[in-house]
């Protein structure tokens, strides 16, 4: 993006890519059945990177609800995330995990041999 100092423009699809690669994310699903009780007010639950103690994430639920209802939320993380849990954080700051959440990472397969169509 930068040629002798001075910015070059538009950047080039090699520049955006450079740029973007140190942003690197990966999409987890915080999943989980919602407590059933009265619906009193909105509760914000932090992903965080157990490994490094950092907030990486965060999504904002009800309380409660008056019937069962499961929850798939799609949420954008760092790609050097390691170790992911969700919960909030009690009146002394400490992380407590939420018992009826989790939070899922992307399988990532590793094929055996060539993967591709098959004739003849």
């Amino acid at each position: 993006m930068e040629i002798d100092g001075a910015a070059r423009w538009p950047p080039t699809k090699e520049d955006k890519m450079s740029y973007t690669a140190g942003f690197a994310v990966i999409e987890v699903t915080v999943r989980g059945v919602l407590p059933i009780g009265d619906t009193t007010e909105n509760v914000t639950y932090f992903i965080l990177d157990t490994a490094k103690s950092a907030i990486v994430g965060q999504v904002v639920l009800p309380k409660a609800v008056k019937r069962s209802l499961a929850v798939a939320l799609t949420v954008k993380v760092p790609g050097t995330a390691a170790s992911l849990a969700i919960g909030t954080f009690g009146d002394g700051g400490n992380f407590e995990a939420a018992s009826f959440l989790r939070v899922e990472t992307p399988a990532v397969e590793q094929p055996d041999a060539a993967a591709g169509p098959i004739g003849r």
